[in-house]
């Protein structure tokens, strides 16, 4: 009956759980810790205003400005289209690279980026780096923050809200990433063109079957076509209802009164439509492939050069931060890396500094790379049609975004961030000197030389009409004279997104035009001052290189990252048309959808609903800028966790932890407890981490008690320390830790109170080193290594003490999208007068675990009474087909292999709501691994096969090796899911022993694989 009410508790405990995890007590669930390197200390200061506090350290509070007022300006019409408006300020944490995000602490204390995220979602938190591109910056910043408040409006609300729609509501990824994107970006060329090429190639996958880049173009296509067929009233509509029903098909049914599949089908009629009348503007012509890179998974491109010879391209490729520059020959098979930097981190990727390439007009491989806050530039030279680094010099702390080199290879052109804002300048590579051109908040894209007196052009939102002053979204390309400096001319005025500019001549510039439909091929001509438009099908182009008569663009094909190789001279065959810039006087209204009567008294209502809710708002907090302001530390709870728990030792439990930090998460509190199912043994445990430099330090507390009785005998044992650790990263990969203890055991009789104590103190200490490159696929599922290694020492107040070394290592490899191959080794070894020893066998948070009794002297004891240092004892698991403490020893080897196989891999790409069927996995395994005291097992004579009868009293005395196999075997089959939160286990393993088959033995624990 306690048992049962026990498990009621527990069951309640976790409908107040957003996610519950069996809590990792066994070395094959061990925690691996993250690590982040503080290279340098922030001072912290914030901007605030009545929706946004916008946080940054030393010198950006342009950049800081810079984002609060990105987010003003496109507040009110984000809040508009959802019908939504928010009750509590947004916090923006803003970075100058991703060098400095990659020291942030902020999501180290959760298990994976997913948890992070979600995390500062409900936090209302974002944390951003400013990349390369203002346009890019601009848009991830609009993102985050519509993704945001989407979290809010689906899952936030009351208490009882949250958790019910936490548990009961879940939306496919087009719905979330779709709408993300519309909203940050509205209608764009990447998604249009994509559209079009899915469409006529008939390839378009049902929304809910897409992932990744794909939901996101899908879903942002959804929501366009809502937009301007149906009003972008509905989309705040349709969202809302979602909340209430729990199911966004038939939110757009009913908000739109049309069946979900013949929505779908018009939504799919008009982009065949769109299609067509795109290409009938456009004419294509013949290119050459060279690369074609999966967007949605391995490599990414990120940039191609052509060579001033046009025999040779190099292209830049990303892994996940990673990155690699290889070089390629145009007229041979020649392919071969030149360069290598950056480590691959799928869960940070925006920590990552993108190396800059660019080729000298001798030939010269020109890169630039970032580490550790630093730029470096690397020149490679040919050697033996090869080319091989020639120099490498340290450029300072300013972080280039990219650069370009004159003639002589003396001087670059450069945009430059530097305390919060960008700027172009040209370097002086001789004398490692930087001059300024451009010195103010406004933002240049881009900054290309122009003939060669040392003139350039760039493109910058500094416009010197003052016409257009007001007007956001404007650039210009102006024209920087070395021969005066300080008047640029302006060559046009566009609204619009201009990039991509490459100057041919001194008369002759062409550019992309980012167009809705599809980017375009502009050129400008000097002499008469006019714009024309090359109608060749550019809409997918990304970038391209024009060298001599030929040009290298990169361009998407549906998801493909491609590099083609196109022939000027069948380019040049191309009618062009005058082009007109776009002006805020001159450009078409959009055309608005017409709205019937009913849908205009709903707008209306929203809207006066709208304007009440921010009257109230505006009437607590007036819309003045505050700041700079002193960041403050805050602590806030960080949740909860309860879980029940199988203590080896103890058996069935319930354990419950809370946890506390500051917003930068540099301080982190947690406190935790344990009892058993019969209420006698408890644990107490508390905390402290203390992250904000590089050497990170944790102080811990722990109390456990083990009650235990007998007919005969009855004993408590109780077990304190405290530990100091302290570990210093040596990179993001690998770690080492050091840390002091004191540990006390006491053991005592509770029916003979004149029986003294059994007490021992030990002072000891631990060094360890951890390595871990392990990537997250899906629960359960990792690919990578990790391996741990340490010794430990401890010395009794009693002189008697012991040495403990430890080794486990694992390795992850997916051999396909449905067979993973895991493998673990596991070892260990105690020396001394004191020696401890390990349990072999079991697995880990074994439900209905059962121990092995055995008549040789263990930690568990031989007669229920456990030895007074058990809890200093360790455990070695997962050995299947045995029960618990089958073998134990000074010293262990264990080695598991495992073959997993995720269920939805088998089932192709489908989407499911259910939690149990997108995580199940079904096992196939095989352990060894043996526990002894003295000699090895592979010596003749061991522990195992050695025994000696007689002796003592006997005046016979007889020593036997019967020879027997030292080590255990266990295999068989099991299955996984995530069940209610927790993650269950359910396997089926016989034990070989001696060349013996024994019974099998059914295992359900909770908690994941090693």
């Amino acid at each position: 009956m306690r048992l049962f009410r026990l498990f009621l508790l527990g069951l309640l405990a976790n409908l107040f759980m957003q996610e519950l995890h069996a809590q990792d007590f066994y070395p094959s669930q061990r925690t691996w810790d993250k690590t982040r390197i503080q290279n340098q200390k922030f001072s912290w200061k914030y901007l605030a205003n009545q929706n946004f506090e916008v946080y940054y350290f030393g010198k950006n509070e342009p950049l800081a400005r810079t984002t609060l007022q990105i987010l003003d300006a496109d507040f009110q019409r984000i809040t508009n289209l959802l019908s939504y408006t928010p009750y509590q300020k947004t916090r923006i944490f803003v970075y100058p690279s991703g060098n400095e995000l990659a020291q942030s602490n902020s999501g180290i204390s959760y298990a994976s980026a997913q948890e992070a995220e979600d995390e500062n979602r409900a936090k209302f938190r974002i944390e951003i780096a400013y990349q390369n591109q203002y346009q890019a910056y601009k848009q991830n910043l609009l993102k985050q923050l519509s993704q945001v408040y989407l979290h809010d409006i689906l899952y936030g609300g009351s208490i009882k809200d949250a958790l019910q729609n936490s548990l009961l509501l879940s939306v496919p990824e087009w719905f979330t990433a779709g709408l993300s994107a519309y909203l940050a970006t509205g209608e764009t060329a990447q998604m249009n063109q994509y559209m079009y090429q899915v469409v006529v190639a008939n390839k378009v996958r049902k929304p809910v079957l897409a992932r990744g880049i794909e939901a996101e173009f899908i879903g942002q296509s959804i929501w366009s076509y809502i937009a301007k067929t149906y009003g972008a009233n509905q989309i705040g509509n349709i969202v809302n209802l979602t909340r209430i029903i729990r199911n966004e098909q038939s939110s757009i049914s009913s908000t739109l009164r049309k069946p979900i599949a013949k929505f779908l089908k018009e939504w799919f009629e008009f982009y065949v439509s769109e299609a067509k009348q795109y290409d009938v503007n456009v004419q294509d012509v013949a290119k050459k492939s060279l690369l074609s890179f999966d967007m949605t998974k391995g490599e990414q491109l990120r940039d191609a050069q052509l060579s001033p010879d046009g025999k040779w391209f190099v292209y830049l490729l990303d892994d996940s931060g990673r990155f690699r520059v290889v070089l390629k020959s145009l007229t041979g098979n020649v392919t071969k890396e030149v360069f290598r930097t950056g480590l691959k981190d799928p869960l940070r990727k925006e920590t990552s500094v993108v190396p800059l390439v660019q080729w000298a007009a001798n030939q010269d491989l020109y890169i630039v790379s970032n580490q550790d806050g630093k730029s470096f530039l690397h020149v490679f030279q040919w050697t033996k049609q090869a080319l091989k680094v020639s120099s490498k010099r340290n450029l300072g702390e300013v972080r280039f975004l990219d650069f370009e080199l004159n003639t002589n290879a003396q001087r670059m052109l450069v945009r430059s961030f530097k305390q919060g804002q960008v700027d172009v300048g040209i370097y002086d590579v001789r004398r490692n000197r930087l001059t300024p051109i451009t010195q103010d908040a406004n933002q240049e894209t881009e900054a290309h030389w122009w003939g060669n007196d040392g003139d350039l052009v760039y493109v910058t939102d500094r416009i010197s009409d003052s016409t257009y002053l007001k007007e956001k979204g404007m650039l210009a390309l102006k024209h920087w004279r070395a021969e005066d400096p300080a008047n640029s001319k302006e060559l046009f005025v566009h609204k619009g997104v201009i990039r991509n500019v490459r100057p041919l001549s001194d008369s002759l510039i062409y550019f992309i035009n980012e167009n809705a439909t599809g980017n375009e091929l502009v050129s400008y001509h000097a002499k008469d001052q006019k714009l024309y438009q090359t109608i060749v099908k550019s809409g997918d182009w990304s970038a391209f290189r024009w060298i001599g008569d030929q040009l290298l663009v990169q361009n998407r094909s549906i998801l493909a990252d491609q590099i083609q190789l196109y022939d000027t001279k069948s380019l040049a065959s191309i009618p062009s048309y005058l082009w007109y810039p776009m002006l805020p006087d001159t450009s078409s209204a959009v055309q608005q959808p017409l709205v019937n009567e009913e849908n205009k008294r709903v707008t209306d209502v929203r809207k006066s609903r709208i304007e009440r809710q921010q009257a109230l708002r505006l009437r607590k907090d007036s819309n003045r800028l505050m700041g700079p302001l002193d960041y403050q530390n805050s602590f806030v709870l960080n949740g909860s966790e309860g879980n029940f728990k199988i203590d080896p030792i103890r058996g069935l439990g319930y354990s419950m932890d809370v946890k506390m930090k500051d917003l930068l998460e540099n301080h982190l509190f947690k406190v935790g407890g344990y009892v058993s199912a019969n209420i006698k043994n408890v644990d107490l445990w508390g905390e402290y981490n203390y992250l904000a430099n590089k050497i990170d330090w944790t102080l811990r507390v722990d109390r456990k008690i083990l009650d235990q009785e007998t007919e005969a005998f009855s004993q408590k044992i109780r077990y304190n320390r405290v530990e100091l650790k302290a570990v210093y990263p040596i990179n993001l990969l690998s770690k080492l830790s050091v840390s002091g203890m004191f540990t006390n055991n006491r053991a005592f009789d509770q029916y003979n109170l004149s029986t003294p104590e059994d007490v021992s103190s030990y002072v000891g200490g631990r060094l360890a080193y951890t390595f871990d490159n392990t990537v997250h696929v899906a629960e359960n599922l990792q690919t990578g290594f990790r391996f741990l290694t340490g010794i430990e020492f401890q010395k009794s107040l009693k002189q008697t003490s012991f040495t403990r070394i430890t080794l486990d290592a694992r390795k992850y490899l997916k051999i396909s999208n449905s067979l993973f191959l895991a493998t673990r080794v596991s070892a260990s070894q105690s020396v001394g007068n004191a020696a401890t020893q390990t349990l072999l066998g079991g697995m880990d948070n074994w439900l209905f675990i059962d121990r092995e009794a055995r008549n040789k002297e263990n930690p568990l004891g031989t007669n229920g009474i456990a030895q007074r240092d058990v809890f200093m004892s360790d455990f070695a698991t997962s050995l299947r087909g045995f029960k618990m403490n089958k073998l134990s020893g000074n010293s262990h080897l264990l080695l598991n292999i495992e073959l997993r196989v995720p269920l939805k891999s088998l089932l192709g790409a489908s989407y499911t709501k259910s939690q149990f069927l997108n995580t199940f996995q079904m096992v196939g395994f095989f352990d060894t691994g043996t526990a002894w005291t003295g000699a090895t097992p592979f010596t003749r004579s061991n522990g195992f096969n050695t025994n000696i009868y007689g002796g003592n009293t006997n005046p016979f005395k007889a020593t036997v090796t019967d020879f027997r196999n030292p080590f255990l075997f266990g295999y068989g089959l099991g299955a996984r899911a995530n069940v209610v939160g927790y993650f269950i286990k359910l396997d089926y393993a016989y034990g070989i022993e001696n060349d013996e088959i024994k019974s099998p033995i059914t295992y359900l624990t909770l908690g994941h694989d090693f």
